[in-house]
């Protein structure tokens, strides 16, 4: 078992690849990736189901195999995990693969989406031209600095600066501060968010907007000001501020958040099990595709 999945790995994911093999290499991965999918939509609806649930039982199956079964030993049960895991690497990188067709998935739907916005333009097309710029901009010249870029110790080009200094203006003078901006609008909304939610209409939300109002005080300088008064040491040094906060974040906070994280793990393992054994409803396994 071990050696068919090596061999198999060898066959698919060559160590090393140069030359015109290697455009060889990913021309045929292209195509049998291309193949696959035309396959896949050739195949009747009510038989195209089916195929996914298959292939989604099958990978499901092997992650719970490689992670349940006992390793060590000489039994068959041992050597058969340590054959899956020996194969997990190659399935790691079939996982990423597949993975990325969701990004051209993506990719094919913005165009969709603002194609017929600039095509129509409808309200707001300036925005979906200006998506079509900066994509078709910062991966042109993505490329050519990847391309002008020598490897090993060799000195940089003229052309590898340029396209290199043209990329760092785009991403981190554009993309980084553009987020930037996008994700300080955002505290508005928080802002926004916690004076709705601090208002004091029962006992648990007086409580909780005392206990925000300790946290947020105990961060900034201010709130160490307002208590600087107190000693460093003692049993009124725990009245200060600061190190209210800090017992809040440490301890009840702490508790609070690894209580919802245990809870959302049980909760993301059942919706596991569901999808894995097609027991779930939604847009994919209550209709045809």
């Amino acid at each position: 078992m071990h050696a068919f999945l090596l061999n198999l790995k060898h066959l698919l994911f060559p160590a090393a690849v140069h030359g015109w093999h290697l455009w060889v290499y990913i021309a045929g991965a292209i195509v049998v990736g291309i193949g696959a999918l035309f396959a896949l939509m050739s195949v009747p609806p009510r038989y195209r189901k089916i195929v996914v649930v298959i292939i989604t039982f099958l990978g499901g199956l092997y992650f719970s195999l490689e992670f349940l079964l006992p390793h060590g030993g000489h039994n068959p049960v041992a050597g058969f995990a340590n054959d899956l895991t020996h194969a997990k690497p190659s399935v790691a990188d079939a996982a990423l693969i597949i993975g990325s067709f969701t990004l051209l998935l993506g990719t094919s739907n913005l165009f969709q989406i603002h194609g017929k916005a600039v095509r129509k333009k409808t309200a707001g097309w300036g925005n979906s031209l200006a998506f079509f710029i900066s994509f078709f901009l910062i991966l042109i010249v993505g490329f050519l600095k990847d391309a002008y870029t020598p490897t090993g110790n060799a000195p940089m080009g003229a052309k590898g600066t340029v396209y290199t200094e043209i990329f760092s203006v785009l991403f981190n003078g554009f993309v980084q501060n553009l987020d930037a901006a996008m994700f300080s609008l955002v505290a508005f909304y928080i802002v926004s968010a916690a004076y709705r939610a601090f208002r004091v209409k029962s006992a648990e939300a007086g409580f909780m907007m005392v206990t925000a109002a300790i946290v947020m005080l105990g961060l900034v300088p201010v709130g160490a000001l307002l208590t600087n008064w107190l000693p460093h040491t003692g049993p009124l040094a725990s009245l200060r501020l600061e190190r209210m906060t800090l017992w809040i974040l440490t301890w009840p906070n702490m508790a609070v958040q690894r209580a919802i994280e245990f809870g959302l793990s049980v909760g993301y393992l059942a919706m596991s099990l569901r999808i894995w054994l097609s027991l779930e409803r939604g847009s994919f396994f209550d209709r045809q595709l």
